[in-house]
């Protein structure tokens, strides 16, 4: 086997496996499968976003992230937006306001920094051309692909109290409108071709022009023009001056492997903190899906997301005491607080799912774990360019003086980890998750499933999950009733959804290593490709 690539759209899977079988490396794949997810899953990821990538490199560039965070424009002004919020929604940490300003249109967009960060993967990982990377995508968006049934669903499903629906969200712009809705304002079917030769062109020019063409350049103008014309807080300047951010891991242990996440703004130490509070448990004797087994791994995930909104932020802007959060002495803290019952403080639930995630591995041992998002898009397509900007000012806080507040330049918090696990200095799980801050909870179950109950990476992503983030703890349908009422019991307020595989639950997409040799795990909860280079 050359290697593996999975993510939740089979042909971008495919098209990164096509790459590993022809000779590209790791780091050529996860390029090429990021781009055809931009374009057939064009509201959870894309060109107008932003990332976080993690890689193990054995020919020398070693193990280390590669941070793409969208960032405030500089239009952006604290507290602009603070007497008009009119709270946050629900079911997740969104602000809200009655005419959508964080959420849909052009004052929701950050600087994106998606093309920024491909492109200095490409530098420093890469063996391919970056042209050859990016035609496959090109070609995908040009000759049209079927529409696959999570895109829609996206669009179509039922949104919370003061969330945008899809068809409100599709019509932010009309270059949006004119890709993605059809006559009457109706959605396309699912397996309808959707053709987008506007965003081939871009594709075309990235690949022709580089990342400088987005920053500095042709597309770069286009772009600037159209935020200023249309009151938007990104400008010439923001754009030119974008910088990735290049950092180690972050890092900690678990059950004898060295867990490797992304630092902040990103919850990679937030994760390593729920795996260190959860070591002090024997949750294998306890049994999967047992209430005693979901109280331990709940509690741990309240507690984590309790420091989570006390501690995490860009740390360009607010020190965060990183290894505080991930010291053997906070997980013993909040052990101890379990045993003993006593619960974080309340905060509010999760974001519903959105975001994108691809692992690969190659023959060689590269590896790449990278998530990559819009939010859930702006809605906004500058005429022309055919791909749409993301939303990440929903996410900043709009009250000064937090740890997320908005201002220019910042960068706001999010879920995303992408992750490893090593024995021996080596990848054994490569593992990921898109959905909001769900995400967390999606990578910590992936990897207690693997670890702990030695579960298959197909049954590690496929088994009833769960999430609590202090506010209460959402179970699938799957979760016997026998085992609610008994949590219930232990004092946790349980909501049980009506879903077998719940839309809310993030959607976790693993490689891993056993005795079987390495296998792969993509989510059923949408989507899911498993891709494999054979020969």
């Amino acid at each position: 086997m050359k290697g593996m690539v999975v993510c939740p759209q089979p042909r971008a899977a495919d098209i990164g496996a096509e790459v590993l079988e022809k000779g590209g490396n790791a780091f050529d794949a996860a390029i090429a499968t990021a781009f055809a997810q931009m374009v057939v899953d064009p509201f959870m990821c894309g060109i107008g976003g932003m990332g976080t990538l993690q890689f193990f490199d054995t020919r020398g560039a070693g193990h280390g992230m590669i941070d793409f965070h969208n960032r405030a424009g500089a239009k952006v002004v604290p507290g602009m937006w603070e007497k008009d919020l009119a709270g946050r929604s629900e079911i997740s940490r969104y602000t809200l306001f009655e005419d959508f300003r964080s959420e849909l249109g052009y004052t929701a967009i950050m600087t994106p920094g998606t093309v920024a960060g491909f492109a200095e993967t490409h530098r420093r990982l890469c063996t391919w051309e970056w042209k050859d990377l990016l035609a496959p995508a090109s070609r995908l968006a040009r000759d049209g692909y079927p529409l696959a049934g999570h895109v829609r669903d996206f669009w179509a499903r039922p949104t919370g109290p003061g969330i945008a629906d899809g068809i409100t969200r599709l019509k932010a712009s009309q270059a949006c409108a004119d890709i993605y809705l059809r006559a009457g304002d109706k959605l396309p079917d699912v397996g309808e071709i959707i053709r987008n030769p506007d965003m081939a062109d871009t594709i075309d020019t990235l690949a022709r022009e580089g990342a400088e063409s987005f920053y500095r350049g042709s597309l770069a103008s286009r772009i600037a023009e159209d935020m200023e014309r249309n009151g938007g807080f990104v400008t010439a300047e923001d754009l030119a001056g974008y910088q990735t951010r290049a950092a180690a891991p972050v890092f900690g242990q678990y059950r004898g492997l060295t867990v490797a996440s992304n630092p902040p703004p990103g919850s990679g130490a937030i994760l390593i903190q729920m795996l260190q509070i959860l070591e002090h448990f024997d949750l294998r004797s306890l049994g999967h899906g047992t209430a005693e087994s979901l109280h331990l791994i709940a509690s741990a995930m309240d507690h984590a997301h309790h420091d989570r909104d006390q501690h995490l932020a860009d740390p360009d802007f607010t020190p965060v005491d990183v290894e505080f959060l991930v010291s053997a002495e906070r997980a013993a803290e909040h052990a101890a607080a379990i045993r003993d019952a006593t619960p974080p403080p309340r905060t509010p639930a999760s974001p519903p799912s959105c975001t994108t995630h691809l692992s690969v591995r190659d023959e060689d041992g590269n590896a790449v774990s990278v998530t990559h998002t819009l939010g859930t898009g702006s809605g906004v397509v500058t005429q022309g360019l055919g791909f749409v900007y993301n939303n990440s000012m929903k996410l900043a806080d709009p009250i000064p003086g937090k740890a997320n507040s908005m201002m220019p330049g910042k960068a706001r918090t999010t879920g995303m980890v992408p992750t490893m696990l090593l024995k021996d200095g080596e990848p054994v799980i490569i593992v990921g998750a898109l959905g909001g801050s769900v995400i967390i909870s999606a990578v910590l179950q992936t990897i207690l499933n693997i670890v702990d109950y030695q579960m298959s990476p197909v049954e590690a992503v496929t088994v009833p999950r769960i999430h609590a983030e202090g506010a209460g703890v959402l179970v699938e349908a799957r979760v016997e009733a026998s085992e609610v009422a008994k949590l219930r019991a232990m004092g946790h307020d349980v909501t049980q959804s009506s879903h077998s595989f719940d839309p809310i639950m993030a959607r976790a997409h693993v490689i891993s290593r056993d005795d079987r040799g390495w296998r792969g795990g993509a989510d059923p909860r949408s989507g899911g490709g498993i891709a494999i280079a054979r020969h």
